[in-house]
C-alpha cells in the first residue's frame, strides 16, 4: 500500500553529490561585462567592482591571470558525464588573498586548533594555497594532503609546497564533489596514520582529533547540486550526515571540519532566529557543535524568504551575550576585525545593564541616532528606514534653517505648527520626506503593539512555570484563573492586530525565550562561544562575501545506535514540516490522534527543562534536544501508528510499505 504524497528529493542514499539533472544545471558566460543577449536592467555578475584587483594583495594580482573568469571555458549543452570538467568550468572559485585575514583567525581560534597540532590535514579546493600554508605554519602537521582538482591552475601556487625539502604535502588531482573520492581516499591509505574504526566500536564515537578537515566550497557564481540549490550546501550536508555513518573522513571517527563558505550561500544553514528554526537546522544541531569564526560586514537587512525576523534588540541582547562568553576566553575581536554592532552591544550593555531588556522604542531611537551621527546601521534596522535617515541627515546638512521637528512630529503629539516652506527650494523634498515620516511612524507604532503583546505572552510563560512548579490548593487555583484570563488577553491582542503581522507576536514571543528561558538558549547561535571576525570582500578574489566555519561532530549517547538516528531524523523531518505550529498540533498533522503521545512526555510540561502548562503556546521550533528525544522514544512505542508506518524512514520518503523496509 502507498501514501500519496508530494515528491521530496533526497539524496542521502546516492553514490555521489556532484549528478545533476539538466534543468540544475547552469550555465556562466566566459564575457566579462555586458554579454550580448542581457537583458535590459538584469545585474551583471562580473562586474568591475567584484573583479577589481589590489595592490595591498598581490596575490590578488596573479590570480587576476590565472583564473580570470574570461579564461573559463563555456559549459556546453550536453555537458560530458565526468563531474570533474562540469565542476571546474564557468565557476570561478573565490581564493582568500590576504595574509592578515588568515593570521587573525588563527590567533583568535588558536587555542581550539592546539589539539590538533601534528595532526593529519585533508585540504579541499586549497587553490592558490594561502590559507593552505598558513595553517600547515600553525598546526606542524605530519601530512597535508591537497585535494586539487584544478593542478592545471593553480600549479604555480602549489608546486613550489610539494616540491620544498622534507615536505609533507601531496597532491590528489581529483573531484572534490564526488563522494567517492573520499571512500577511495580512505581505502587507499592516503592517510596512513590514520586508522579505520568498526562502527559498533566506542572510539568510532570519539572525536579524532588526530585528523583536520579544511579547505574551501566557494564557487562563484554558485555551483548548483541535486535537490539543492549549492553543491557547497549540499557537500556540507553529506560532510555532516557522514559523521552518524562513519562514512568519508569520518570512517577513522568524529572529525572537524574548517570550511570557507559564502556567507549568502550559507546564511540558513544556522538559524539565527527561531523563525530561522527548520528541520535541516534543527537536525544539524542536534549532531554538530557550529561555530563561526569569521562573517562578511553586514548588508542591508532583508525582507521575507533570507531574513532573520529578528528585532534588533534581540540581535543586539545575542551579541552582548557572545561577547562576554568571548572574553572570558580572552576572546575579544581587535578593533580593525569589528563590525559597529560590536560598539552598539558594548554602549547599549553599560545603559541597560541592570534589566538585560532593551525595549523597542528605545532601540529604534538609539539606531535613528547612530545613521543619523554617520554609524551604519544596515542590517538592524530595515533598509527604508536607513534611506530614510540618510535622507534626513541630508536635509539638516543642506538646509539648516528648516525645524525638521516640527515636521517629524509623532502623531497624536501636541499640536505643532508646521513650518512655512511656500517659497522654499525643498518645499516638494519635505513634502516627500514628511509623508515618508508618516509611514515609519505606522511602522514603528506596529513594532509597539506587537512588543506589547510579546510582554503578555512572556509573562503567560513565566506563570506557567510558576504554577507548574506549585502543589495543589487555594493558590494554585488563583493563578490558574489569573493564567486563563491572561490567555485570553493575548489571543484578543494577536486578533486584533493587522493581518499580515498576525504570527510576528508569536515569534517576537519566542526569540525572547530562546535567550532568556530555561534550561539553556535554544539556538546554538544564541550560545556561540565567541563573536565571529569581520572580513573584507577586497581579502578575497574574486571580490566576495566569505565565513569560515567550524563544524564539530557531537558523540552519541551508548544507545544512540544508527537506527535511532535515524528514527531520529526521520520524526523531525516531519514535526518540523511547520516549525511555527504548537507541539500537539503539528503531531496531529504527522499522524491522526499522535498529540496523545504528550501526556507521556514529562520534559513537555518541566520547567526546569523548557516545558510549559499550555501546550497551545509550545511551538515546534522551541523543542528542546531532550524533549525530541523524549517524543521519539514514546512514538516508536506507541501502538496506534498509521498501518505499516512503523518504520524509520516514513515522514522522509512518504512512502508506506507493507512489511519490513530495507
Amino acid at each position: 500500500m502507498f501514501r500519496i504524497r508530494s515528491s521530496i528529493s533526497r539524496i542521502t542514499c546516492r553514490p555521489s553529490a556532484s549528478i545533476r539533472r539538466p534543468s540544475q544545471t547552469r550555465f556562466a558566460t566566459n564575457k566579462h561585462a555586458g554579454s550580448t543577449g542581457r537583458k535590459k536592467g538584469q545585474k551583471v555578475h562580473w562586474s568591475d567592482e567584484k573583479l577589481q584587483t589590489s595592490e595591498k594583495f598581490p596575490l590578488s594580482l596573479a590570480l587576476n591571470e590565472v583564473i580570470h573568469p574570461s579564461l573559463e571555458p563555456k559549459i556546453k549543452r550536453r555537458p560530458s558525464t565526468s563531474s570533474l570538467s562540469l565542476s571546474s568550468s564557468g565557476h570561478v572559485r573565490t581564493q582568500i588573498v590576504s595574509p592578515d585575514l588568515c593570521d587573525d583567525v588563527l590567533k583568535y581560534i588558536g587555542h581550539t586548533l592546539e589539539k590538533h597540532k601534528g595532526c593529519d590535514i585533508l585540504d579541499i579546493n586549497p587553490g592558490a594555497g594561502l590559507w593552505s600554508r598558513k595553517l600547515h605554519d600553525f598546526l606542524q602537521p605530519r601530512s597535508h594532503v591537497l585535494l586539487e582538482p584544478r593542478h592545471d591552475r593553480f600549479q604555480s601556487f602549489l608546486d613550489p609546497l610539494l616540491t620544498a625539502p622534507d615536505s609533507k604535502y601531496s597532491l590528489i588531482v581529483k573531484d572534490p564533489c564526488e563522494l567517492d573520492t573520499y571512500r577511495t581516499m580512505v581505502a587507499d591509505g592516503v592517510f596512513p596514520h590514520q586508522t579505520r574504526r568498526d562502527a559498533k566500536d566506542p572510539k568510532a564515537q570519539e572525536h579524532n582529533n588526530t585528523l583536520l578537515v579544511t579547505g574551501s566550497l566557494v564557487w562563484d557564481p554558485r555551483l548548483p547540486g541535486l535537490g539543492f540549490d549549492s553543491m557547497a550546501k549540499q557537500l556540507f550536508h553529506h560532510f555532516t550526515s557522514a559523521a552518524s555513518s562513519h562514512d568519508l573522513f569520518h570512517a577513522f571517527g568524529l572529525v572537524r571540519t574548517l570550511l570557507w563558505v559564502q556567507r549568502d550561500d550559507f546564511s540558513g544553514m544556522i538559524a539565527e532566529s527561531v523563525s530561522g528554526m527548520q528541520k535541516a537546522n534543527r537536525i544539524l544541531e542536534m549532531t554538530h557543535d557550529i561555530n563561526v569564526v569569521v562573517n562578511p560586514e553586514r548588508t542591508h537587512r532583508k525582507l521575507g524568504r533570507g531574513s532573520t525576523a529578528r528585532e534588533p534588540q534581540y540581535e543586539i541582547e545575542s551579541t552582548i551575550r557572545a561577547l562576554e562568553a568571548g572574553r572570558k576566553k580572552g576572546m575579544d575581536p581587535p578593533p580593525h576585525r569589528r563590525e559597529l554592532m560590536y560598539d552598539f552591544a558594548v554602549d547599549l550593555k553599560e545603559t541597560f545593564e541592570s534589566t538585560g531588556v532593551i525595549r523597542s522604542g528605545v532601540i529604534q531611537e538609539y539606531l535613528h541616532r547612530q545613521q543619523l551621527a554617520g554609524k551604519s546601521t544596515a542590517g538592524l534596522l530595515q533598509e527604508s528606514f536607513v534611506e530614510h535617515y540618510d535622507r534626513e541627515k541630508f536635509i539638516r546638512d543642506e538646509y539648516p534653517e528648516v525645524n525638521l521637528e516640527q515636521v517629524m512630529a509623532a502623531p497624536g503629539t501636541k499640536a505643532v505648527p508646521k513650518p512655512k516652506l511656500t517659497d522654499h527650494p525643498a518645499k516638494d523634498e519635505i513634502s516627500k520626506f514628511s509623508k515618508k515620516r508618516s509611514n515609519i511612524w505606522n511602522v514603528l507604532k506596529i513594532k509597539g503593539d506587537v512588543e506589547a503583546i510579546a510582554d503578555i505572552g512572556e509573562a503567560l510563560y513565566y506563570l506557567e512555570c510558576k504554577i507548574l512548579e506549585m502543589g495543589d490548593g487555594p493558590e494554585k487555583d488563583s493563578l490558574m484563573k489569573k493564567l486563563e484570563d491572561l490567555d485570553q488577553t493575548w489571543q484578543r491582542g494577536v486578533d486584533n492586530i493587522a493581518l499580515n503581522y498576525a504570527s510576528t507576536p508569536l515569534a517576537e514571543t519566542d526569540d525572547r525565550l530562546a535567550m532568556r528561558a530555561l534550561p539553556y538558549p535554544r539556538l546554538q547561535w544564541d550560545y556561540r562561544p565567541f563573536e565571529p571576525l569581520i572580513m573584507s570582500p577586497l581579502e578575497v578574489w574574486p571580490q566576495n562575501r566569505l565565513s569560515l566555519i567550524s563544524a564539530e561532530p557531537i558523540p552519541k549517547a551508548a544507545f544512540q545506535d544508527l537506527d535511532w538516528f535515524e528514527w531520529v531524523q526521520d520524526f523531525v523531518y516531519g514535526l518540523y514540516r511547520q516549525p511555527a505550529m504548537s507541539i500537539s498540533h503539528a503531531l496531529d498533522k504527522m499522524q491522526h490522534g499522535l498529540s496523545d503521545i504528550v501526556k507521556d512526555c514529562p520534559t513537555l510540561r518541566d520547567p526546569e527543562k523548557g516545558g510549559r502548562l499550555l501546550m497551545h503556546h509550545l511551538r515546534v521550533r522551541m523543542l528542546t534536544i531532550e524533549m525530541i528525544e523524549e517524543l521519539v522514544r514514546v512514538y516508536r512505542d506507541w501502538p496506534f501508528k498509521a498501518p505499516a508506518s512503523n518504520h524509520n524512514k516514513y515522514f522522509r520518503y512518504g512512502i508506506v510499505r507493507q512489511g519490513p523496509v530495507e
